[in-house]
């Protein structure tokens, strides 16, 4: 399927809906988990996984690796860095999960330091905006963007960071900006 914004979007919208949730309610990518029956686990939960890969994802190189969703036949798990914001864990659970409801094809699984080997670059980028929709949809960026919300008013509100709250905030910051220009100049 070609995925636009707009049915990623209404992918994104019906399941918020199908956790009870409206456009200005604060998502947990974790409940939506457990709704789709995918666990999620610690990097340092996975058998076999040796005390140096570990350590070299969560204390040495922390910012290298953030999660990744696997298949394990036909199911699906998701493994996460632990050592990252709660803030960051979450929008890396929601972008594994745009990976999922995407229904992108997995090469192959790379635990390493680029994840780029386990997805196509345009899959990456449908990920990051499925998980942007998930967390902040547009109709409570451009909410919050009317409101003049800073970063951290969105973050605190959202449960993101506020480099997240600016990567989302940034388009409906122009639009408010020009809606209000439109405005002002038929006065």
């Amino acid at each position: 399927m070609k995925w636009t914004q707009a049915t990623m979007r209404e992918v994104a919208e019906e399941e918020r809906a199908g956790l009870d949730l409206g456009p200005y309610d604060t998502f947990d990518p974790y409940a939506l988990c457990v709704e789709h029956g995918i666990p999620v686990y610690s990097i340092g939960d996975l058998p076999g996984a040796s005390r140096e890969a570990v350590d070299h994802f969560t204390r040495i190189r922390t910012g290298n690796w953030s999660a990744a969703i696997i298949p394990a036949g036909t199911a699906r798990i998701i493994v996460e860095n632990p050592a990252h914001h709660p803030h960051r864990r979450r929008a890396n659970i929601a972008h594994e999960l745009g990976h999922l409801l995407l229904e992108h094809p997995f090469a192959e699984v790379h635990l390493s330091d680029s994840h780029a080997g386990s997805f196509a670059a345009n899959h990456e980028k449908q990920a990051t905006f499925m998980a942007g929709e998930l967390l902040i949809p547009q109709t409570a960026a451009k909410r919050a963007a009317f409101a003049d919300w800073t970063n951290e008013q969105v973050s605190a509100r959202y449960g993101v960071s506020t480099q997240f709250a600016q990567m989302q905030m940034s388009g409906p910051r122009v639009y408010a900006r020009r809606s209000r220009a439109r405005q002002d100049s038929r006065r």
